[in-house]
This record gives C-alpha cells, structure tokens and sequence, in this order.
C-alpha cells in the first residue's frame, strides 16, 4: 500500500503512517485515512481484493471494520508489514432494515438464499428462468446480477458463497452446478446429468474443503473442492442405497444439508419422509438421527451450534430441532415465523433469518394459471 502525502522520512515513519492509518480507520475518519494511500491502490486480504483507494474506501464505510494492531515489522526502515485482527469477526455490522424485501418480477417463484455478511447483500434466484437477484438488506435496492437465459441456467435453487467470494448454485432439474464471481460473471459451469446421471440438484453446503450437492431423484451426493483458485472437478463422492435413505417414488427426497461445526457430519433432511440423517465425512457412515417427531415438507436448513433449523414449505413455519452432543438424537420444537408463503430456504442475517418466500405451491399447471402473491418477497424473521 503506498503512502500518498505523507511520505517516510525521519520526522513520519513508517510505524507512525501506520498507526495513524489504522487509527483514522478505527474513528471512521475516511478522508484522512484516504491521505495515506495511493489513488492505484491495491488490497489483499482474507475479504477479497480491492483495486483502487475509492473501491477499497467504499467498503471500508460500509463495513465499519475496527481493527487492533498486533505488530509492526520494520523492512529497512520504509517499510512496514501489519498483521491486524478485526474486532467483528471481519464482518459488516449491517442493519437488516426492512420486515419483508420485495423481489422482482411476476414469475421469479424464488427458492435459494444466501446472503453475503461482507457486503450486506443477499441474492435469491428463480425457479423458473434461473435469474439471480442481489438485494441489499439496508436499503433493499434489487439488481439482476445474472441471468439464467445468458448462462444457460434455467433454474437456481440452493446457493452458497465460498471463502474465495464465489456464488455457487443448484440447477435443480436442469441438473447444473454453475459457480459465479459477484460481479455475475459464470466462472464454470457442469451438466451433472450427463457426468452421473443425476436427477435434481437441490441444495448445498461448504465446510473448510469443499462444497457438496444434494440430489432429490437419485441416491447420491456430488462434491468439489473450493481451495483451488480454479474449481476443480465435480466427483461423485457417495452412493447410497434405499435400504440407507428410503427415497420415495414421486416427490422430492434429499433436500437441505449443512455441516456441523466440527467439520465431521453432513447432515441433510429428507422431505419426502421427514427424516433427518447424519452423514460421516471420513468413513460415509449414514445414521439416521432420531427425532420425537418428523420434519416432513423440510427444505433448507440453517445449522447453529447444535441447533438445526428447518424451513417446512407446507407450514409456513420455521421449526427448530435441539440436537444431542453426536448429532444422533434431536427434539423438535414449536414452529415460528409469521406471514410466510412456502417458505423455502433461510439464511442468518444478524440476529434474523432471511426467509425465502418461494410459493412453489402457486406456480400452476397446463390448466391452471400461476397465483402467486405479489411482490415476491423474502422476509426478516427474529431467531427466538
């Protein structure tokens, strides 16, 4: 980072540009700290790379980062290396403002959700053309930050956001995984049909190495590695049989799926059966997880320590399961949330869920005009 007006000499060194730089940020002081750096400016660091001082100073004021110095590394007396440590978990402290966030469009039908505490920014997309929506949790502003028809993607359903800043997303029966930049750029894209005879690609989760896919049509689960600047090649990681997870004939079968905080289990609902089954990462080992009662209609989940959240569609609610030390045993509690229409999947967003509501139960048939509530919208839901 190269220092603009304050040069180092003997009276302003390099320990000082720093301190004075940092502490400029701390105090949200912008116009000074910006005095410390070049215009051409370039910033790498675990939040992704900035290009110029205005892109790198933007996100500064919109994340409010505080930052607490460590250490100081004198290079020949110019130069300084800084080793910084956020007080916020390197997270944006933005305000979930609004109770609903209306989405555009009379036929999205939006499913997944994954929302970006970086930036503030969560992105939803559609069922039905595969359309991916950016909208910003203070102001609510909405833009299409991909289209499916320019990327070949006729559905998006299940979504995450990797350490690399890449979106990644489900193809539902059009049987894709694509993976995008934030800027909506398709890094890569595969037919997961044609590579392993899949059927639909529903949701997924990402833990330190990879990001697995869950399939509702045939017995298995896809994976690919995220540590590689590139991404990798798709395998298929596990095959499992119905005497395993019994997978109804009609319906959807496996659905959301999320990894414990320990980095040991998948774990993944059913919401043909209800049923919730614990996945071994290290052996494969499938366990299904005893509960007081099913989850049935389960769609996406949120895990919280060793509580697992599930988005029930035919309820409208959002149902809590209390799970045991091994993830073997679960109690399910009362439902919560209100005004939810089909709500498919959830993400946290503060001290809320970010509650997708997809009315996939509205979309029609070759008889019936599709009867949706307009605007679609997802919904701000306080965690009890």
């Amino acid at each position: 980072m190269a220092t603009k007006k304050h040069s180092v000499t003997a009276e302003t060194n390099a320990k000082e540009i720093v301190t004075s730089f940092v502490e400029s940020l701390n105090n949200e002081d912008f116009k000074t700290a910006k005095t410390y750096v070049s215009d051409n400016m370039t910033f790498v660091g675990v939040l992704g790379s900035r290009n110029g001082a205005e892109a790198y100073f933007k996100d500064m004021k919109k994340m409010k980062l505080k930052y607490e110095i460590k250490k100081v590394l004198f290079v020949v007396s110019l130069f300084a290396v800084i080793l910084l440590s956020c007080s916020k978990d390197e997270i944006g402290n933005f305000n979930v403002a609004k109770e609903s966030y209306a989405l555009p469009g009379d036929t999205l039908f939006p499913e997944g959700i994954v929302y970006n505490s970086k930036t503030g920014n969560f992105y939803t997309g559609s069922v039905t053309n595969g359309d991916i929506i950016q909208v910003n949790v203070v102001s609510g502003e909405t833009k299409l930050l991909a289209s499916g028809t320019a990327h070949n993607r006729k559905a998006a359903l299940g979504m995450k956001i990797d350490q690399m800043n890449r979106l990644w997303v489900c193809g539902g029966e059009d049987n894709k995984i694509q993976v995008l930049d934030l800027d909506g750029k398709l890094i890569k894209s595969w037919d997961t049909n044609a590579l392993f005879g899949s059927g639909f690609i529903n949701d997924c989760i990402i833990d330190n190495t990879h990001i697995y896919f869950t399939d509702s049509r045939v017995r298995k689960i896809y994976r690919t590695s995220i540590t590689e600047s590139q991404p990798g090649n798709l395998e298929e990681w596990l095959t499992f049989t119905d005497a395993q997870i019994t997978y109804a004939a009609t319906g959807t079968n496996a659905n959301g799926i999320v990894s414990t905080p320990d980095n040991k289990y998948l774990i993944i609902v059913i919401s043909s059966s209800g049923k919730l089954y614990r996945i071994d990462k290290a052996t494969k080992a499938i366990t299904e997880i005893v509960l007081n009662t099913p989850v049935t209609s389960g769609d996406g989940l949120y895990l919280d320590g060793n509580t697992l959240y599930v988005a029930r569609i035919a309820t409208n609610l959002i149902f809590p399961v209390v799970l045991n030390a091994d993830y073997t045993q679960g109690i399910v509690g009362n439902g919560f949330g209100t005004n939810l229409l089909f709500n498919t999947t959830i993400d946290k967003a503060g001290d809320y869920f970010l509650v997708v509501n997809g009315q996939l139960n509205k979309r029609g048939n070759a008889t019936t005009p599709p009867s949706p509530v307009l605007p679609f919208s997802v919904s701000r839901v306080a965690i009890p």
